[in-house]
């Protein structure tokens, strides 16, 4: 937790968030307002936002990859193969690392919802992507290397894919809802094996007003 400022209330600018303290589980505050900046940039810059969560892993016995270089390409690749799509996308991504497991990284993607109602096809289009970056050979089915968070650690369903409307009557509720879920990528747990000098965060560039 070295040069981390630790939120241990379960709300943050009045969002909720997954914070337990009877579980010592905290949150990152920069990571909390690069959440926040990313959705506040969302809104003023999508007619609707639809706000979905992905994560990335390394396949069994892949371990050369130590820094964060291929996954900065893949993140890349991603958003431009989005922006092609007229989806104007933004992002968040952070790194996490336990001592004995290769990293991974857990990831938001914030969509112009004009544009989509569904998380598949850019799962699918971020699978295909991940997989040429490793240089895997094709396999049908793929290698499911990018989780698309539609199940919670217990197995349990859970919604991924949220389209955010400002005429919607729930619009507070949901907003809110998908805050708590990103801000998963701001737990402090493993993320204290992160190697010195790698980033643990990467996001969308906000252009100045």
């Amino acid at each position: 937790m070295k040069n981390k400022t630790v939120l241990k209330e379960p709300a943050y600018n009045g969002h909720p968030v997954m914070v337990d303290p009877g579980k010592k589980l905290y949150c990152d505050k920069k990571i909390l307002k690069a959440i926040e900046d990313q959705f506040e940039y969302a809104e003023q810059s999508k007619k609707r936002v639809f706000f979905m969560r992905y994560d990335i892993r390394f396949p069994e016995g892949v371990n050369e990859h130590t820094d964060n270089k291929l996954v900065r390409d893949f993140q890349a690749n991603l958003v431009k193969t989005l922006k092609r799509q007229g989806l104007n996308p933004n992002y968040l991504l952070v790194r996490e690392q336990s001592r004995e497991k290769h990293q991974h990284y857990h990831g938001v993607l914030m969509l112009e919802g004009r544009k989509t109602q569904s998380i598949h096809n850019h799962i699918a289009t971020a699978e295909r992507l991940w997989n040429s970056a490793l240089d895997l050979p094709s396999r049908e089915g793929g290698y499911g290397l990018i989780d698309d968070c539609a199940k919670d650690r217990n197995g349990n369903r859970q919604e991924n894919g949220v389209m955010l409307r400002h005429d919607d009557p729930d619009y507070e509720t949901k907003r809110d809802e998908c805050f708590r879920r990103a801000s998963y990528l701001a737990k402090i747990n493993q993320k204290a094996s992160t190697p010195k000098g790698q980033r643990e965060l990467f996001a969308s560039r906000i252009p100045k007003s």
